[in-house]
This record gives C-alpha cells, sequence and structure tokens, in this order.
C-alpha cells in the first residue's frame, strides 16, 4: 500500500498553506479507541483529519518575542522596586519572579485550554470563532499603532495597569511573598490581556483548526514558556543587581517602537488568517 494512496485517503483533496507556524501534515494514530478519539477531538473523524504539527522552536521564539512587551517590563520593574525598597534581599526577587512567572503561566494555560475545548466540542462554532478572532486580532493591532502614536504625542500609554492591581501590588506581604505574586501573575494576565495575550490569541486561532486538544496544550505550553523566558531572565538580572530604573529606561526608549512592530505584526497575522494562508 503506498504512501500516496494513504495520504490520499485522509486528506482527499485538501491542501493546507502551512504559513509561519506550520510544518508538516500528520493523522493521529489509528489505534486510539473512537471514545478517546471523540474526547480528545471533538468528533470522532478527529479535525477534519488533518491534524498538522507546528514547529515547537518557532512556538518558543513566538513567546519569547511576545514576552519583550512594555506591559511585562513595566509590571516587572515596579515589582522590583517595591521588593528592593521593602525588602531589599535577592531571596525576595526570585520568589516573586517564580510566583508572577506560575501565575501568567497557569492562568493563560487554563484560559487557553477553555477556548479549545469549546472550539473541539462544538466544531459547529469553529467559523464563527476564526472570524471573531481575526477581527479582534485586527482591532488589537490597530490598537498598538494607535498606541505607539499616542505614546510618542502624549507619553501616555492607553494600556494601564489598573490602581487597584498596583496597590496591590505594592503590598506584598514578606510571608505570603509567592502566594501573593502567584496572584498577581495571573491578575495581570487577565486585566492586561489587550497587551500582552494579542498574540496568544492568534496562535489558539491556529490550533484550534489544525490540532487536538491534546496536541494543542503541548504548543500552547511551548508557547507561555518562551513568553516567560524573559521574565524570567529579567527577574534574575534583578535580583542580582540590575536597577529597576534601567528597566524603566529601556522600555521608555523602545516601547513606541515595539508597540508598532507589535501593531503590525498582529494586523498581518489577521490579513493571513483571512485569505487562508495560515
Amino acid at each position: 500500500m503506498s504512501e500516496s494512496w494513504l495520504t490520499g485517503s485522509f486528506y482527499g483533496t485538501y491542501q493546507s498553506q502551512t504559513g509561519v507556524f506550520l510544518t508538516e501534515a500528520q493523522v493521529f494514530p489509528l489505534l486510539i479507541p473512537q471514545d478517546l478519539m471523540l474526547l480528545l477531538t471533538g468528533s470522532r473523524e478527529g479535525k477534519s483529519n488533518n491534524i498538522e504539527r507546528i514547529s515547537p522552536f518557532l512556538l518558543l521564539t513566538a513567546g519569547v518575542l511576545a514576552g519583550f512587551n512594555p506591559c511585562l517590563l513595566a509590571v516587572m520593574a515596579f515589582l522590583a522596586s517595591v521588593t528592593l525598597a521593602q525588602h531589599g534581599r535577592r531571596r525576595e526577587m526570585l520568589e516573586i519572579t517564580l510566583g508572577f512567572s506560575v501565575g501568567i503561566f497557569t492562568m493563560y494555560m487554563l484560559a487557553g485550554l477553555g477556548i479549545l475545548s469549546i472550539v473541539n466540542f462544538l466544531p459547529e462554532i469553529q467559523g464563527s470563532f476564526i472570524e471573531a478572532s481575526i477581527l479582534l486580532i485586527a482591532l488589537l493591532g490597530f490598537w498598538h499603532i494607535f498606541d505607539a502614536y499616542w505614546l510618542k504625542k502624549h507619553a501616555k500609554s492607553t494600556f494601564r495597569t489598573p490602581e487597584p492591581l498596583k496597590k496591590f501590588m505594592a503590598k506584598m506581604d514578606k510571608n505570603n511573598l509567592l502566594l501573593l505574586s502567584f496572584l498577581s501573575g495571573s491578575m495581570f494576565s487577565l486585566v492586561k490581556a489587550p497587551c500582552v495575550g494579542a498574540i496568544f490569541l492568534s496562535l489558539l486561532s491556529i490550533l484550534a483548526t489544525k490540532t487536538d486538544i491534546v496536541r494543542g496544550t503541548l504548543y500552547m505550553g511551548i508557547y507561555n514558556l518562551g513568553l516567560l523566558l524573559p521574565v524570567i531572565a529579567l527577574g534574575l538580572l534583578l535580583a542580582f543587581g540590575l536597577s529597576p530604573n534601567k528597566v524603566t529606561e529601556f522600555r521608555e526608549r523602545w516601547r513606541v517602537e515595539i508597540r508598532l512592530t507589535t501593531g503590525f505584526i498582529l494586523i498581518s497575522v489577521a490579513l493571513l488568517m483571512q485569505f487562508g494562508i495560515i
């Protein structure tokens, strides 16, 4: 039995344009029971019989690039300044970095898993989800570009951290530092989603049509790990002597360029999704 016959049997006449994330197509193993297949993919036939594999390296790289975000840099600098002022020790900064990172990772994984599960178990909403995602990604892209203009003109960002979150982070108690920093990271993920989560949303839109829940969860984990690498690296640098003022100066110097770049990337991704290229 030839490989071409197998390919034709599983894919029919469908050919996917892979774009930047996709590298090769694979079918789900045939030995998996139908009930388990239904649980993992949301249908007995699987994800239209064309589960595709995404490059882990590109996912990790996309996460790292998304991690260089003015919102994340600002919060890390703020946490460092508060920690050094109140405690002044390396251990506390390391605990904050760990708790904050785990909080972000947990929240994004739970949100992503929830979205993928709904789209997998309700395939009839897949089209509406993709259309809504394209529109939202494009709007967020224009928002980033507008924010770059606003920063240039007024030296203020439209992506502001709510005062209640700032006050919560500023009152971290030494005895519950790890838990409070975890909660800060979780809340940051929610309230700053338009600033940090736009690229993650575009990834979820791709995963919703190209993978099942199991593989999609793995890919989300790789991306989120990449997202946290700059945060962890920055936390280590701050713990070992880097001044929070240096981080603030770097953010102030490059945040307009970062906003513009992010905006154009998001609009490009929305267009590529609209034309079915990714």
